[in-house]
């Protein structure tokens, strides 16, 4: 540790105590004139347990864990649960498989496509498969270095996920990449030698003279009879007309299509990583597909006076200067002036890309209506398998979910050592249904559509069958075998109830629904999957009278809500870098299912809410919980296994010197956010490298300070109340 950062260190721990002094007799003045004024807005946490939370205490064998006694979700109680990042510390030499350990070092060729020409595939689907061409002028199924490349088996102390399970969603988990073999088709600039092909490099390629949105349309072309090509229908805005249903849900001939869309700024940076990451997707999900999906690349222009609407040249300008060019004929400029002539009725102040990221997705899919689903990609996330198998496996997987509880199984974590198998899960989810006062399961299970009150529903809406008129009627099979008009990666909750940042961003809905607003649901990430249909009832909702609208991370799944479109929340393995019970994590990330409430709030949500509530982990001074996660925008242990994969050495852990003796560094299949700006080693100039320093000390200095923070707010003993409550 330098010595600046420890005299920031040293200043702060002084500075930090006087605050917290002053701030403690603060709050416990506050509190008595809030109980002698007003008590029946405070809320007391009431428990018995042994004090298991607290710095230096030793936690229970994990079936005897107990949450702290007071407990504060402020208070990060992870922070003595056990370190496994040398567990994290994998590579290629010490595989382990289900029976044994791995004796075969050699790399595989990792193929998750269907069989094309099997008799199975062909008399289910239309069409002849033809394998498409490459970036290097060969079809795929002839080019051995457009593959990628893998290893049979996991670390051996590779640990289990404390929440979901790629496994169980049908994801391999036998299979352990390499920086190499993973990425080395894509790009020729990786560090150390090259295990996971042969030792062997792909030949290179002039990256520039690569056309992507080329390759893509004859690869379409080429496979045209497999698929419907005509434009998705859409509701009538006027008149709310019903559209048929065998409009959007397809006959199972023709192989469905989805567009996957990149998005970026001009002035984005695209690192060699980044290349590297789209040429991936384009390859493993366009091409080797034979087109069953298309890329683009939406890129905002911030300058709202250029006229690139009206000026081609302008238009190309900006799109040469900002995109490199092997993606330009795949990109579409846009800015928030557009959304002014299209979208008049949604709020002026909402008109941004943070408050408003559908509004171009919903124009792309207008002007690209051959698609059936539009997968919203975020540039910082990363997926350490392929491609194809990561959205087929979740597109299986969710179609195959049965709309009975599923807006309860999707308001909350799968903790699969706490709930067992997933249908155990279901199972545990539609017991509290069915606890829940009144003891009627109709009465509080959403079936069908949920409209804010006073709504009426609309002719396209998804209505249970006629012979299940609720869930009681219903075994299990109303939404078998359709497809999910909504995937997210992380639950969607019920914001209303929650400290969340944006729980408040609703508009043009009837005052007469305030306080509580519309029924809405949010979830963080927007890396989401969503159907044609419901991006055009989003684009309804937007332009038809009075305008409604919702925050980015709420609206999709809202919308969703109301009309009772199928929306299914896909809980892959999310790791942690703690070793966390399987009590601790049920008990911190599904908080909402405590049942610790005040009676008044029962008499609102008497099931609980799963990971919302008040206490949820999603609340802005309670995220602390994935800090130490591998998928979430608050993070930094996703970027510490991502670099390690990249050959960075980190915390002794990768690197050149650290693969030389132990292997190289390798990970399981598994998704990771965020990732930003990331650079290779062997192409960081020396500014980077102090730039990167630089960061690192910060990351330690803030780390000690909320460390310290955690210890002073223990030992200050605060009485808990509850703020929010009105």
């Amino acid at each position: 540790m330098s010595l600046q950062l420890r005299d920031r260190l040293r200043s702060w721990t002084y500075t930090k105590k006087r605050i917290l002094t002053i701030f403690t007799a603060f709050i416990l003045f506050s509190f008595v004139l809030l109980a002698r004024t007003a008590p029946h807005k405070l809320r007391f946490l009431e428990t018995e347990v042994e004090d298991l939370g607290r710095p230096g205490a030793q936690f229970a064998p994990e079936d005897e864990w107990q949450p702290p006694p007071n407990w504060d979700p402020v208070y990060p109680v992870w922070t003595n649960f056990t370190r496994l990042e040398d567990d994290f510390s994998g590579s290629i030499r010490n595989l382990t498989t289900t029976s044994n350990k791995v004796k075969n070092l050699q790399a595989q060729q990792y193929i998750p496509y269907p069989h094309y020409e099997s008799d199975e595939y062909t008399r289910r689907f239309q069409g002849s498969y033809v394998s498409c061409m490459g970036p290097r002028g060969k079809r795929l199924n002839e080019s051995v270095e457009d593959i990628i490349f893998g290893y049979n088996g996991i670390p051996i102390r590779f640990p289990d996920a404390p929440l979901g399970s790629s496994k169980t969603i049908g994801l391999d988990q036998s299979v352990c990449f390499e920086r190499h073999g993973r990425y080395g088709a894509y790009g020729s600039n990786l560090s150390g030698h090259r295990p996971g092909r042969g030792g062997s490099s792909p030949q290179d390629v002039i990256w520039e003279n690569v056309d992507w949105a080329l390759l893509q349309s004859k690869c379409v072309e080429e496979n045209a009879d497999r698929f419907d090509m005509l434009p998705r229908p859409m509701p009538r805005s006027a008149t709310y007309e019903k559209v048929p249903p065998d409009s959007y849900r397809r006959d199972g001939i023709a192989k469905t299509r989805s567009a996957v869309i990149f998005r970026a700024y001009d002035g984005f940076k695209y690192t060699s990583d980044m290349l590297r990451v789209m040429r991936s997707v384009i390859t493993e999900l366009s091409l080797g597909s034979g087109g069953e999906y298309e890329v683009f690349l939406l890129v905002q222009v911030k300058d709202i006076t250029l006229p690139i609407f009206e000026n081609q040249t302008i238009y190309d300008q900006v799109l040469q200067e900002s995109v490199p060019r092997e993606f330009w004929n795949m990109t579409i400029l846009w800015n928030t002036a557009l959304w002014g002539q299209l979208y008049p009725r949604v709020p002026e102040f909402t008109r941004n890309v943070h408050a408003s990221q559908w509004l171009p997705v919903q124009y792309l899919a207008q002007k690209h209506p051959t698609f059936d689903h539009y997968w919203n990609w975020e540039m910082d996330v990363r997926y350490t398998g392929h491609h194809y198998e990561l959205l087929e496996t979740l597109d299986t997987w969710t179609k195959a979910q049965p709309r009975k509880g599923l807006w309860e199984r999707n308001a909350r974590f799968y903790v699969p050592k706490f709930h067992g198998d997933h249908s155990e899960f279901r199972d545990f989810i539609q017991a509290r249904c069915q606890d829940g006062p009144p003891e009627k399961l109709e009465d509080v299970s959403i079936w069908g559509p949920n409209p804010p009150a006073g709504q009426l529903t609309t002719p396209f809406d998804d209505l249970p069958p006629l012979e299940a008129p609720t869930p009681t009627y219903d075994n299990f099979t109303w939404g078998v075998g359709e497809d999910a008009d909504m995937i997210t990666l992380l639950p969607m909750f019920n914001s209303d109830t929650t400290h969340y940042v944006l729980r408040g961003g609703y508009f043009n809905y009837p005052m007469s629904l305030l306080p509580a607003g519309p029924p809405r649901r949010a979830t963080i990430i927007t890396f989401y999957r969503i159907s044609h249909r419901l991006l055009s009832t989003m684009h309804l909702e937007n332009t038809h009278d009075p305008g409604h609208h919702m925050s980015s991370e709420q609206w999709p799944q809202s919308v969703a809500l109301h009309h009772g479109f199928k929306a299914v929340y896909a809980p892959h393995s999310v790791y942690m870098d703690r070793y966390w019970p399987a009590k601790a994590a049920n008990f911190i990330f599904n908080n909402g299912d405590a049942q610790r409430f005040i009676k008044s709030f029962k008499d609102i949500a008497p099931l609980g809410e799963g990971s919302g509530g008040w206490e949820s982990v999603f609340g802005m001074d309670r995220e602390h919980s994935f800090e130490i996660s591998t998928w979430y925008y608050r993070t930094f242990f996703a970027t510490r296994l991502y670099k390690r994969l990249l050959g960075y050495n980190v915390d002794g852990i990768g690197g050149e010197t650290w693969e030389k003796t132990h292997g190289t560094f390798c990970l399981p299949p598994l998704m990771l956010h965020q990732i930003k700006d990331m650079e290779d080693p062997t192409t960081q100039t020396a500014e980077l490298l102090a730039e990167a320093e630089a960061q690192a000390d910060e990351e330690a200095f803030q780390k000690e300070k909320i460390e310290s923070e955690n210890e002073a707010l223990l030992a200050a003993d605060n009485v808990l109340y509850d703020p929010i409550q009105p």
